[in-house]
């Protein structure tokens, strides 16, 4: 799912640079953004839930009124917008704040949220895998990704930093990229703090991996549980994040079993997060057949199944993948449909059972 959501960063940050009136999200001199309101002031817990990902209605082919409508809409979702983009824009900005970083903490004070931002460090590959976007044995390029880390603590104080999305997946690909990663990580790790003691820096792991699954990424077979990777972390891990796409292994929320969350505190101390959060409401298209399928109501039925058995862990942040649904043109099939709004911006049954754990009173 990582390239999936850089991709969209990536548009984003373009579309950011335009000077039409299409460009997204951003205030203009003759039609200003207006501020939402929300129905109902979200609680004050510990545990925040919002949306991952910058996708507008009728993505990728959104309008201004498009962008504008899902930045409005945040504030139904929960606090939280995830903001992940790959470490650097280009080469020549090595080192600085990506700008849709910028973007997203520039436009957060009009429209009530708070950035979730997770750094990239590796991107996918067309033959499968993933390959690091730095080489950690280049004393250089380590520290310009250092650099870029720590000028976004320095500049925006954020609540969170994920340093990587789904790394395990590099350590399934590259063992010897992902050894190196994790040295920098704790120079990382160290230098963001001293730039901004109190937000919480983590990697970001992805779970159905993690546990030696995964069928339907067609990567599960030989696949061994990862939790020892946690290990490496130790002391320098302020949340235990991960990614969850349950619907890789089950064919309908009922069959996860009840330990499915639990069993990452039996790894771990840390508090948890979950960065990205779906499940399909229709069928694979390349699948339509498949005991792996999906309808509006097992999509709903999944967030009330999340939150049953995520209810008695300590959960600091939970993001919905995504806004609304990529589009059948975006390449990527398995995610089509995993939304809690249709393409067109259409609200699925899955919305509202959300929206009422983000309205939910404190436990």
């Amino acid at each position: 799912m990582r390239q999936l959501l850089l991709c969209a960063a990536t548009l984003l940050l373009v579309a950011s640079c335009a000077t039409s009136s299409a460009t997204p999200g951003a205030s203009s001199p003759t039609t200003p953004p207006a501020t939402p309101t929300a129905a109902t002031s979200p609680p004050d817990c510990a545990l925040q839930l919002g949306v991952a990902g910058l996708i507008p209605p009728n993505f990728p082919d959104s309008s201004a009124e498009d962008w504008t409508g899902m930045y409005e809409s945040l504030h139904e979702t929960g606090p939280l917008l995830g903001v992940y983009t790959n470490w650097s824009d280009s080469t020549d900005k090595a080192g600085q704040v990506p700008g849709v970083i910028s973007t997203a903490f520039g436009l957060a004070p009009t429209y009530g949220f708070t950035p979730f931002v997770a750094l990239g460090l590796a991107r996918d590959v067309a033959e499968g895998g993933v390959e690091s976007t730095v080489a950690w044995d280049d004393p250089t390029q380590r520290g310009l990704a250092e650099q870029a880390a720590v000028a976004v603590a320095s500049q925006f104080e954020p609540a969170f930093i994920g340093l990587g999305v789904e790394v395990n997946t590099l350590y399934e690909s590259d063992p010897a990229a992902f050894d190196g990663y994790v040295a920098a990580y704790a120079e990382m790790y160290d230098a963001i703090k001293a730039a901004s003691p109190a937000t919480l820096v983590f990697p970001i792991f992805q779970l159905e991996a993690m546990k030696g699954a995964g069928y339907l990424t067609g990567r599960s077979a030989g696949r061994q549980p990862q939790w020892a990777l946690l290990e490496r972390f130790a002391g320098r891990m302020d949340l235990a994040a991960f990614t969850t796409y349950p619907f890789f292994d089950f064919p309908s929320p009922a069959g996860m079993p009840d330990d499915y969350y639990a069993e990452i505190a039996t790894h771990t101390s840390a508090p948890m997060a979950f960065t990205e959060i779906g499940w399909p409401s229709a069928p694979p298209p390349g699948a339509p057949d498949s005991e792996y399928g999906g309808s509006p109501d097992e999509q709903a039925a999944f967030v009330r199944r999340f939150a049953e058995l995520t209810g008695d862990l300590d959960v600091r942040a939970e993001l919905w993948s995504f806004p609304n649904d990529l589009g059948s043109d975006f390449g990527n099939t398995a995610f089509e449909s995993v939304s809690l709004r249709a393409n067109d911006g259409t609200a699925k049954p899955a919305l509202a059972e959300w929206q009422a754990l983000a309205q939910a009173p404190c436990g």
